[in-house]
């Protein structure tokens, strides 16, 4: 029995040192002045190599002093390669500021990796509310954009008890890889405009490096 004890600390011990190891070297990226959201350190398995991959979404420090502060956060994709840890995307447009979420505060929602995926998601408003997602995925030794989905709805009405995000609707969903767009739109009293399905002309995907917020 002492001994399984022994080998249960041994391991859990090497298990903590080697985190502690690979937690040193991821981060030797994190630019001076920074540091990581919270939710901001997120791991997966980005290249189907069995190894952990690190994502980091990262806040200026200047964030503590100022509630609407405007500056820019970071995002940064790192693999486990043989050769240490390699740098394989990273973005100042992708996540947004601090004060970009109007009223309602602070829009960073999260991000997380789902199947190989980054997905990071922004909400704000107020009697407004949206809704932002992105999705990349590790291809061609970079980060490609492959979905963006976007909503936009009146958070006052439920519609009659359809449900709040019917009134006021704006939703657009995309697959850059398939070029499959939804479109859903509605007036305020909930009347459908329009909704449609189709087929985009395809184009390359855009690396993450060239992404940028786009209002609609």
């Amino acid at each position: 029995m002492r001994l399984f004890v022994f080998i249960m600390a041994l391991l859990s011990f090497t298990h903590h040192s080697s985190g502690e190891i690979l937690w040193t070297s991821v981060k030797k990226f994190i630019p001076a002045g920074y540091d990581t959201l919270e939710g901001g350190y997120v791991t997966g398995d980005l290249n189907k190599d069995g190894k952990e991959d690190f994502v980091l979404a990262l806040r200026s420090l200047e964030e503590e002093k100022n509630s609407f502060y405007e500056g820019e956060r970071l995002m940064i994709v790192l693999l486990q390669t043989p050769n240490g840890l390699k740098q394989v995307g990273n973005s100042k447009n992708v996540l947004m500021c601090k004060g970009c979420g109007g009223i309602f505060g602070d829009p960073w929602s999260g991000i997380q990796i789902e199947k190989g995926i980054i997905i990071i998601d922004h909400y704000g408003g107020s009697a407004w509310r949206w809704s932002d997602t992105q999705k990349f995925r590790y291809q061609n030794d970079g980060m490609y954009l492959i979905g963006s989905t976007s909503d936009y709805y009146w958070n006052v009405s439920d519609c009659n008890g359809e449900g709040v995000g019917n009134a006021g609707r704006n939703y657009k969903d995309v697959n850059w890889v398939t070029g499959d767009e939804e479109v859903i739109k509605r007036k305020e009293d909930c009347t459908l405009v329009e909704h449609t399905k189709k087929k985009l002309k395809r184009k390359p995907l855009l690396k993450l490096e060239e992404y940028k917020q786009v209002d609609e």
